[in-house]
């Protein structure tokens, strides 16, 4: 057995507004470290698409042990279409030093694995995004080299063309983790010669974090609202087909809480940034807290990473997301929580995985049926709490225990 491995994580974004993206980079280290320390061995790890612009060695400190990584600039495989491969080719050919150290690692590198952001690898967010988390997977092919899907959604793939692409993929990896059931069922359906595939549960429930405390004299609310929901998606015309409109549901819900004098209610962002833009919750919540003007409205602070955001999280007594990581740092901390569903990867997740019944559906409930849901799941937090409690402590530890014992295999260890 080697002493030391040079490994290669695929899509795990560092330098990300994305809270959620980031935490799923975050504990994948975590969890790469922890299995590989504990059976003595020296790594090095490279990053891809970690959001850095500039090739070369950084540092990240997670659960407080300082972790060295170098960053992988430069896409490795050439974009589909004479213009993609053109960019590709004038790309890598300014920087060519870069490009070549990039090759030189991947031949060099014994084991590859992926978090495709989490829900990237799919066609719901279009082709460009697919190709840009599908290149990884190209790279460990060309390489022959051992890859791993860490936990993430899997699909849907509705364009035939970029679903053949994703089956290669998926047929041609070592190990595929499903982070929830339907999509192990649908992954199952449609690569059906992988058989290496299995269900797990996504890697940020296992994000570290310190748990806040807030007033006690008040019942403390958190809400997530998506900047991205907020505008009708990146087309703006309700790309995610939500049954009602969002912004409604949403001030529904400011108006109940404002109405409960024993609330404080945090407007909780989960994707933040500096400048607006259609992905930035801090901006949407900035504004309905100079909207509302109501002492009762607490606006979190701009988290500079998502163990920030988790530490603030879990000082709540009820949470509500649409982030679906945001609802995960609940959940995971224990706090009683609705996730805000637009997409399959929140029913697959909470309803199918961890067996938890308490999900507003965007996409099949109108605004007065997602208040209702709220309102009573508010009404019943404590006994919310005793059911997530019971889940952390049996599925959510078992499942933790899974994805270590099969990347030890993974590693051959």
């Amino acid at each position: 057995m080697k002493q030391e491995y040079n490994i290669i994580l695929g899509n795990a974004a560092i330098n990300n507004g994305n809270r959620g993206c980031v935490a799923l980079s975050y504990t994948s280290i975590y969890l790469i470290d922890k299995i590989l320390t504990d059976a003595g061995i020296n790594y090095h790890l490279y990053l891809t698409d970690s959001g850095f612009a500039n090739f070369g060695e950084k540092r990240i400190t997670v659960n407080g042990k300082d972790i060295r990584y170098t960053v992988l600039r430069h896409p490795l495989s050439f974009n589909d279409g004479v213009k993609g491969k053109i960019k590709s080719i004038l790309k890598n050919y300014a920087h060519y030093g870069d490009y070549k150290a990039s090759c030189a690692i991947f031949r060099n590198a014994d084991f590859v694995l992926d978090i495709g952001q989490g829900d990237s690898f799919a066609d719901i967010y279009g082709k460009t995004r697919f190709d840009s988390i599908n290149l990884i997977h190209r790279e460990a092919n060309k390489y022959h080299k051992p890859y791993c899907l860490l936990p993430q959604t899997i699909g849907p793939f509705s364009n035939e063309a970029i679903r053949k692409i994703a089956v290669k993929a998926i047929t041609d990896a070592d190990i595929v983790m499903a982070r929830d059931k339907q999509s192990y069922d649908y992954t199952k359906k449609i690569a059906p010669k992988q058989q290496k595939l299995k269900e797990y549960i996504d890697v940020a429930f296992f994000l570290p974090y310190t748990k806040q405390q807030f007033d006690k004299s008040y019942i403390h609310v958190g809400l997530n609202i998506s900047a991205l929901l907020w505008y009708g998606g990146y087309t703006q015309d309700n790309q995610f087909g939500l049954k009602d409109d969002y912004q409604k549901t949403i001030r529904s819900i400011i108006d109940y809480f404002l109405s409960k004098s024993d609330v404080k209610l945090h407007l909780i962002p989960h994707v933040v940034g500096s400048e607006r833009h259609i992905e930035n919750d801090y901006a949407v919540s900035f504004d309905l807290q100079k909207e509302y003007k109501n002492p009762n409205i607490i606006l979190a602070p701009l988290f500079l990473s998502p163990v920030d955001a988790k530490d603030y999280i879990s000082g709540m007594d009820f949470f509500m997301g649409a982030r679906m990581h945001s609802t995960i740092a609940a959940f995971s901390s224990g706090v009683p929580v609705v996730p805000m569903a637009y997409s399959r990867k929140f029913n697959g997740l909470f309803i199918d995985t961890l067996r938890y019944p308490l999900l507003v559906d965007l996409k099949a409930d109108e605004s007065n049926q997602s208040l209702e849901k709220i309102k009573d799941a508010y009404n019943e937090r404590l006994n919310i709490k005793s059911i997530i409690d019971e889940r952390l402590n049996s599925l959510v530890k078992e499942k933790k225990n899974d994805i270590i014992s099969d990347l030890k295999i993974f590693f051959g260890l």
